[in-house]
This record gives C-alpha cells, structure tokens and sequence, in this order.
C-alpha cells in the first residue's frame, strides 16, 4: 500500500531572502495528525528517517510514500509542497483524491522503483537495480536504508587508502555480496548508531552518505546560525525522530531555500533512458496505479512487472515477495515483507 502520512511540518517554511535570517525561528513543531497503517500482509510497515520527511524538500506536511525499494516520501501536488517551495510528484489535485479515497489498497511505486532505475547515493547518476538484467546500482542491506550504489562508488569510500580491499570489495558486491553503507557508521569515530544513547544517536545527511553521533557532530555543522562567522544553519533537531537532520559541509546551502539547491533527485525517461543520466530537471508526474488495477491483485505481492524497452522486467529482483523464491537472488539485500 502507499503509506499516506498527514502530519504538519516540523520544517520552517522556505523564506524570501529579506526574511531568511529569521527562520530558525519557525521550526517549532505543530500539532497535527497522521496516519500508519499496517502493509498489506499483516507487517508493520518499514519506518525509516527518510519517511518522515519530503525527498525533494526536506520539510513535511501530507506526503506519499513509496512502496518500492526507495523507501522515500513526496509531495504528491504543487499545493502540498507550497509551504517549502518544494517542486513536489506535480500530481493533479483529482488523482491525489482519487488514490486517497483508495485507502490501503491504494499502492504508489515511484519511477525508480517502477522502472528499476536508481540513483547512486554517493555519485547521483542512476543505474539498473534490475537483478536480473545486469544491475548496476545495489541497495544497502539494513532493511530500513533506501540507498543504492555503485560498486566501485561504495568501495571507494569504505576503503579510501586501501586500493586492493577496494577493488576486491567492490568485485564482491557486483558479485552479489551484501553490504552496509556508509550512513551506518560515524565518518569520524567509525562506530555505529545506539538509538539508546542520546550522545550516539546519529546526525545523516541528506545529500549524501555522510553521517556522525551527535557527540562527533564538527562544530561547523551548527543546529544555529552564526551570523558574525557568516555560518548557516546545518543541523536541525526534533525533525528525524532519533536524529539529527543534517547538510554536510559538502552542500552549499541556498539563502532563500534554507537547503542545498534541490536538484538531487533524478527520476529516469523512460522515453530515453539515457537522458536522466546527462541531466537533473524537474521531476516527472509519477503515475498512481488505477483503482481497476487493483481490484484482482493478491495484496501480499508487488504489483506486475513494469515494462521496460522490448521485454518485460522480471519480478525475480530486490523488490520481489518472499514466498515467490527459496532464497534472495545475487545482489539482493533482502526482501521487503521480512
């Protein structure tokens, strides 16, 4: 099912840039509301931090949420996404109403999860993540991380001065070995995250696999804004439940955004797939599957293959059901309902 979200945004509103020295001020929470009902197979559903938040904006408000691999959530209309200058799915208002009035039979696969086609987290071009046909791009196997990457991209940076490790690390994973990525340990102490320990908890970017403890957290990557040092706001508390929501130093940050420029996201073309690869614009529509799509669909299984080129995509990837194969295929990092 789609996992609609209707929660008020934790997030400042995007300011002008006469007013954009005061938004610190407005990241207060507001009340509000929201929905988190069970998968189709009885599950609770996968939570990750990124699901709590717009992918295209970083901020909140009433979101839809990927039932693919991606585990990412969206403005679904330009209205939604108003608040945050967000560019938002741009789906029109009477098929958002539509898919609402759908409920839990309601399922949203965006176009990366529909055409098997994602972003590296670490280089941002996009890649097959389709097992059966040469994949390129593999999804990190902690069952709450929604990145994919290159080989060659996540072996570069686990093992930065170890050419050899990397070379035969990166061999391992095209081969099909699992991995964790770099989002799961401290780039400064190189420990894991314990949710149970405030000081341990992590600060993750969102542009990129950059993440500390809050105690590691570098002085410049600030929860306020330094004005005399000419130094923005890069972190922000309470947004990412556990978490600090944080720009690495990496990431220029817009004055009249209050984020790095939004251009991160590449969905594919799919009427010319090579396209999304030379050029970040504007995001596509994204299709929302017909209410008479679902009326003859076991709820337990992923939807029908999408097509892509002159064939068909097999089911047999990342993203299939359990009960259809013995054990995940090469590459895979798991299965959605475990």
């Amino acid at each position: 099912m789609a996992v609609i979200k209707m929660r008020v945004s934790k997030l400042r509103k995007a300011k002008s840039v006469e007013d954009s020295r005061h938004k610190s001020a407005s990241r207060e929470p507001k009340e509000g509301q929201g929905s988190n009902p069970r998968r189709a197979n009885g599950d609770a559903p996968v939570e990750p931090q990124q699901r709590e938040v717009c992918a295209f904006c970083d901020d909140g408000g009433e979101l839809i949420c990927c039932d693919g691999g991606c585990l990412r959530s969206f403005h679904p209309t330009k209205e939604h996404g108003e608040r945050s200058m967000c560019t938002s799915l741009g789906l029109n208002e009477a098929k958002w109403e539509k898919h609402k009035a759908l409920g839990e039979k309601g399922l949203y696969f965006c176009n990366n999860c529909k055409h098997k086609q994602h972003q590296c987290f670490a280089c941002g071009l996009l890649g097959s993540s389709n097992l059966t046909a040469e994949p390129e791009v593999f999804k990190c196997k902690h069952r709450k991380c929604g990145h994919f990457y290159h080989p060659g991209c996540v072996a570069e940076i686990l093992y930065p001065d170890n050419k050899a490790k990397a070379t035969c690390f990166e061999q391992c994973v095209a081969g099909g070995l699992e991995f964790s990525c770099p989002v799961h340990k401290c780039k400064r102490c190189k420990e894991a995250e314990n949710k149970h320990d405030k000081e341990m908890q992590f600060a993750v970017c969102r542009r990129c696999p950059t993440a500390y403890h809050r105690k590691c957290l570098p002085r410049d990557i600030s929860l306020t804004e330094d004005e005399e040092e000419a130094m923005p706001q890069r972190a922000w508390d309470g947004i990412l439940p556990d978490q600090i929501l944080i720009y690495c130093r990496k990431h220029d940050i817009q004055k009249e955004l209050g984020t790095p420029k939004r251009d991160h996201i590449v969905f594919p073309d799919v009427r010319n797939p090579g396209a999304a690869e030379r050029h970040r614009g504007a995001p596509q529509e994204h299709g929302i599957l017909d209410e008479d799509e679902l009326v003859d669909r076991n709820p337990s299984q992923s939807p029908g293959p999408a097509e892509t080129g002159s064939g068909r995509v097999k089911p047999i990837d990342s993203f299939a059901p359990k009960h259809l194969f013995s054990r995940p295929q090469p590459g895979s990092c798991g299965w959605l309902d475990d």
